[in-house]
């Protein structure tokens, strides 16, 4: 069967202080080797880089990449199917237009989705859009029975992890258990991408240090953070592959598109402290000349001084936590299980080895109060004095399909809505509007204030405690370098400034950690 896969436009939100930086769609890539395994003919349309540099205006949003009726138009004429992918559901109503175009300019098209938001709203998605399929969770053995079937003239009501729409009623087929042996998975059709594009245009998950291309290691995490989308995708699983076989990918990718970074996707990497050593130990044994980090955000338990060390030899350079919160009740009340003090542990043995290390904070939960954010202002202040060198902070906004935005629904505080879609791009506003905000107990404007009363207590405690980081911090952006979210921060400010009085710019160079 000829099969054509999208990746839609990347949205993001002008005015956002702060913004996640896209990157290359890993899920679709798996999903693409997949398919071209089982024998069918795939292609890619990667919306983002067939114009990298357009950009739309839709409101105070734009988004890059190729307009709704580019990409039904840039379809090749004899492709049978297409699949779409939509990670963040604040990007399905354009994807919703993107749909609506291939249907009325291509009848012919048999069309299906994939991706988190999809599980999040299965029954919305497929009522708002003529979509003929959704492969829910773990996508590569659904997609592969799917067009299988369909190139078969086969029933699917008996795949597991469908959704679809039969005579106006809603139709969803048992959850598909997990893929056992990941290994056994081919490695991303990078082939069928840009890699290099990706790179030059600066969409890079975390650090950009080079030609990069990403990793998953891991897939899924058994924990259950009700703000997290992981139990509805991944179904609180999680899945290790052969750590030799990571470095068989990683050397493949140094060899054959020269790639020197290498940034995990992985929702949690390091779980045993013996997958990693080993995985270190292997790296070690193979002397690349190349560099690797962990920007999403893994467990501190394990860290210390032996896997802190073992990072910082085979050139890992930087690691994210993720506290959420400094208050003990709110983590409980999310499904956080962290400690402080192994968090602190942790922090200090990467710094030791000289580790980056990034922090992830959330406020704004539905329950939080005045008292949790004095906690998070004093976690902050621990983090500052025991060496952490960035915060990350994100106002709380309900992702479907998670235990908070059911609670939030069933409360009637919020309703199904674009709104409440856009809410996390506007949620990135230097100030928070009142509409995107889900706290019973604070306002947006208190919620504001302490956003940055955590980034400032924060960082005025780094500096005093080393004042020659604001040096290096200023040095960074004048060498257009990035060791960690604050420079990518300060760097991305810069960059703006010059692209408005005419002035190129650079990435960083393949050297440049």
């Amino acid at each position: 069967m000829r099969i054509q896969l999208i990746h839609p436009p990347i949205y993001f939100n002008p005015a956002a202080v702060q913004a996640t930086r896209p990157s290359l769609p890993l899920g679709l890539a798996y999903i693409a080797a997949a398919l071209r395994e089982d024998g069918h003919a795939v292609s890619v349309l990667d919306a983002a880089m067939a114009a990298p540099t357009q950009a739309t205006s839709e409101g105070r949003l734009q988004y890059l990449g190729l307009r709704p009726e580019q990409i039904a138009a840039a379809i090749v004429p004899d492709a049978e199917a297409v699949g779409i992918s939509v990670l963040f559901s604040f990007t399905w109503p354009l994807v919703r237009r993107i749909v609506r175009c291939i249907r009325e300019s291509r009848p012919d098209l048999l069309i299906a989705g994939g991706g988190e938001h999809f599980n999040g709203l299965p029954e919305h998605s497929l009522r708002e859009a003529p979509l003929d399929y959704l492969v829910l969770g773990e996508g590569e053995e659904t997609a592969r029975e799917l067009f299988r079937a369909l190139e078969n003239g086969a029933a699917v009501d008996a795949i597991p992890g469908l959704a679809f729409l039969r005579n106006g009623d809603y139709v969803q087929t048992p959850h598909r258990r997990r893929i056992h042996d990941v290994d056994a998975l081919p490695w991303p059709a990078w082939d069928l991408f840009d890699p290099k594009a990706y790179y030059e245009h600066g969409h890079v998950m975390g650090v950009n240090a080079g030609m990069a291309m990403p990793i998953l290691a891991t897939r899924g995490c058994p924990y259950a953070c009700t703000f997290c989308s992981n139990a509805e995708m991944w179904r609180r699983c999680w899945r290790a592959r052969d750590p030799e076989k990571v470095a068989d990918e990683i050397e493949h990718y140094h060899r054959q598109y020269g790639a020197v970074s290498f940034p995990f996707h992985d929702l949690t990497a390091i779980l045993r402290r013996d997958w990693m050593v080993r995985f270190c130990e292997i790296l070690e044994r193979r002397k690349l000349k190349i560099s690797w980090q962990l920007p999403v955000g893994t467990r501190c338990e394990v860290i210390n001084e032996e896997v802190a060390g073992w990072l910082q030899k085979t050139g890992c350079h930087a690691i994210t936590f993720a506290p959420e919160s400094g208050s003990e009740r709110t983590r409980k009340l999310v499904g956080k299980r962290l400690k402080e003090p192994s968090l602190i542990r942790a922090v200090r043995a990467s710094v030791r080895h000289r580790l980056a290390v990034s922090n992830f904070f959330v406020v704004g939960f539905p329950h939080d109060t005045a008292a949790d954010m004095r906690q998070s202002v004093r976690l902050a202040f621990r983090l500052g004095l025991a060496g952490a060198h960035d915060i990350a902070l994100s106002i709380f906004f309900p992702i479907p399909g998670t235990q908070l935005y059911r609670e939030l629904e069933a409360s009637g505080r919020i309703t199904l809505s674009d709104e409440t879609l856009l809410a996390p791009i506007f949620s990135m506003d230097a100030v928070l509007d009142e509409k995107n905000s889900f706290c019973a107990h604070m306002s947006a404007a208190a919620i504001t204030r302490w956003k940055y009363a955590i980034l400032l207590v924060f960082f005025l405690t780094q500096f005093m405690v080393r004042p020659w980081r604001p040096i290096q911090l200023f040095w960074n952006v004048l060498q257009d370098r990035e060791t960690c979210r604050l420079d990518i921060f300060l760097n991305e400010r810069k960059r703006r400034l010059l692209r408005r009085f005419g002035r190129s710019t650079r990435q960083p160079g393949p050297n440049r950690v």
